[in-house]
């Protein structure tokens, strides 16, 4: 189906689209910017690479679409990538168009990637160095925020998360799991071998543990904070 004639082309009145029927049997609609950059107006003419001009159509209308969307706040691929596919869902997208919606979001990735609008490992470093400054996170639980959340590649998380850890030697799940107890007791720790103490003691390892601290990080932690209060 690479090479297609144009059965018929019409402007419509206000000359802000054509439909345009081709002999494949597709009737699409087309702007006139769009009708006039790839010659769909000339009636008998003939289409050489005909999916291709429709996926570069298609991934330009679903880049217009997600303009602001990637513009104004760095995004993940994955993240725009479900974007983009939003853009297929709505009411406006002819039947016909469904058939290059595949392709024109990779089109419309890669041509965002090239351009620099979306970069994984520029969202990663900055995703993870926003989250370390505005709360106490494990970097087991930035991880898991990074691949299932973000939709990061593993392997691209872990090295960026990696690269920031080693880089700035005031950054540890220590030193987080510290933070995190301290704002959460506000500095008292429960004494001795009641139930009470116990059971409230429990807690705060369960508390710290779900949200990805080792056992040994939060005992620590604790430890910091009576000995501060002594």
């Amino acid at each position: 189906m690479s090479r297609i004639q144009i059965v018929s082309s019409l402007r419509s009145s206000d000359d802000l689209f054509f439909t345009v029927t081709f002999s494949s049997g597709e009737k699409l609609n087309f702007t006139a910017e769009e009708a006039f950059e790839y010659g769909l107006y000339l009636e008998g003419e003939f289409i050489e690479n005909f999916e291709n001009v429709c996926t570069v159509v298609l991934a330009k209308r679903m880049m217009a679409f997600a303009a602001s969307y990637v513009l104004f706040s760095m995004k993940s691929i994955s993240q725009v990538k479900t974007k983009l596919e939003e853009y297929c869902k709505k009411a406006e997208i002819e039947y016909d168009w469904l058939q290059f919606s595949e392709s024109a979001v990779e089109e419309a990735l890669r041509r965002l990637r090239e351009s620099e609008y979306i970069n994984d490992e520029t969202y990663s470093r900055r995703y993870t160095n926003t989250t370390l400054k505005s709360k106490p996170v494990s970097k087991a639980a930035l991880l898991n925020e990074l691949v299932y959340k973000k939709g990061i590649d593993r392997e691209i998380a872990e090295k960026t998360v990696e690269e920031i850890y080693a880089n700035d030697h005031n950054i540890s799940d220590g030193e987080n799991a510290y933070r995190l107890l301290k704002k959460k007791t506000g500095g008292n720790i429960p004494y001795g071998d009641d139930s009470v103490a116990k059971k409230e003691l429990a807690k705060l390892y369960r508390f710290a543990g779900a949200k990805g601290f080792s056992y040994r990080d939060i005992e620590e932690a604790l430890s910091r904070i009576r000995e501060e209060n002594n």
